[in-house]
């Protein structure tokens, strides 16, 4: 059996690509041939060539309009000619021309969130996701979706349209064994950089939405009685230059550092010298449906991830996670005392479980129950 992945965009600002490279080369281990169409970009190559073997069949396309990237897309699908295909998100360009096909593959769609649950899609807009979200119900053979509340929400939407039998696979997030084994070719540096500190870890968009000045108003907080605790941050947002005078104002530069965008190659390192992580998440549909793909990569470094009870974290933790209230900054400045203090240990996690060797098992075992006429014809998965 032969499946490709079509993904979107740069990684560096698009992470759904994760999917594609994270399950190829466990799925290429249990028999399948695995293609990906990626935009050509650096950080795509890069990325692909650091989580993917030389046996992933890569077509890179070029940044183009969408009406170009679609027949691109199109063509490359005949080209390669898979009995499935993976769309790693859905949307107007990121799609194929079906009666262009020259044969008839399995489409599968993953839905990794919920725009017309995320508060900026207003208007118009929102109604534009609506479509497009009840569109990839019709247009798909099968959904994987990366949370339960997506989950969920599919399956009432293919009943509204008519497809309650539409195969739906819950498949979160997960982590690559060859990202957390990577050389830590920064971590002796870092060590000695933050020896006696408490390090605390944010990764990803820098965004009032996404918590940012909930972790920095609890820093505050914290600071003023544990001035050797350090929050770094790692990415960018559109309220950084905002967060870099809150910083200042308050006189946190020395507990505060924003790194910006991290080279893959680095996380490693990060992560093993960090004490705990922080994934702040809202009670709001938003994050509720969304899959917070930062928590599994930091499951295997077996430190405290601080976070919100809603969601994947609560289906991933249960009742041994350690969880604030993004509202209430104190509730995080709690947390990080605690931590300092020698008080918290991780969440006992079952790491096997959310693998992407695991997840590319599932998946192979829901297409071979679901799809008799595409089989992979595995003994043991």
């Amino acid at each position: 059996m032969k499946i490709c992945f079509i993904t979107l965009g740069d990684i560096k600002s698009i992470a759904t690509m994760k999917r594609a490279i994270g399950m190829a080369n466990p799925l290429l281990s249990i028999g399948w041939e695995v293609a990906i169409i990626a935009q050509d970009s650096n950080e795509n190559r890069k990325r692909i060539a650091m989580e993917c073997s030389d046996a992933v069949q890569v077509h890179y396309y070029p940044e183009g309009t969408a009406t170009e990237e679609v027949r691109i897309k199109t063509a490359l699908v005949n080209e390669i000619g898979p009995d499935y295909i993976v769309f790693c998100s859905f949307s107007f360009r990121n799609r194929i021309l079906k009666n262009k096909l020259k044969h008839k593959p399995i489409i599968l769609i993953e839905h990794s969130e919920l725009p017309s649950g995320i508060p900026d899609n207003r208007g118009l807009r929102k109604y534009a996701m609506l479509a497009l979200e009840q569109w990839s119900v019709l247009y798909a053979d099968g959904l994987l979706c990366a949370s339960q509340y997506l989950c969920k929400t599919y399956t009432k939407k293919a009943a509204q349209l008519f497809r309650r039998q539409l195969p739906i696979l819950y498949s979160p997030y997960a982590f690559n064994n060859d990202v957390v084994e990577s050389p830590r070719v920064r971590y002796q540096e870092l060590k000695e950089m933050y020896a006696g500190k408490t390090l605390l870890l944010y990764m990803g968009t820098l965004t009032r939405n996404y918590g940012l000045f909930s972790m920095l108003q609890a820093m505050e907080m914290i600071c003023r009685e544990r001035p050797d605790t350090t929050l770094l941050l790692l990415g960018r947002g559109r309220h950084q230059e905002e967060a870099k005078v809150f910083v200042e104002e308050k006189g946190l530069s020395p507990q505060v550092q924003f790194l910006g965008y991290t080279p893959e190659e680095e996380l490693s390192s990060y992560f093993a010298a960090a004490d705990a992580f922080i994934s702040p998440l809202n009670d709001t549909v938003q994050d509720w449906a969304r899959c917070p793909s930062k928590i599994y990569m930091y499951i295997p470094f077996n430190k405290p991830v601080f976070t919100g009870n809603i969601g994947e974290p609560a289906e991933i933790f249960g009742r041994d996670g350690h969880y604030f209230d993004n509202r209430a900054p104190a509730s995080l400045a709690a947390l990080i005392g605690r931590l300092a203090s020698g008080e918290l240990k991780p969440a006992p996690v079952d790491k096997a479980a959310h693998s992407w060797e695991k997840r590319a098992i599932d998946f192979t075992a829901w297409t071979n129950s679901n799809y008799a006429s595409k089989v992979l014809p595995i003994a043991n998965l």
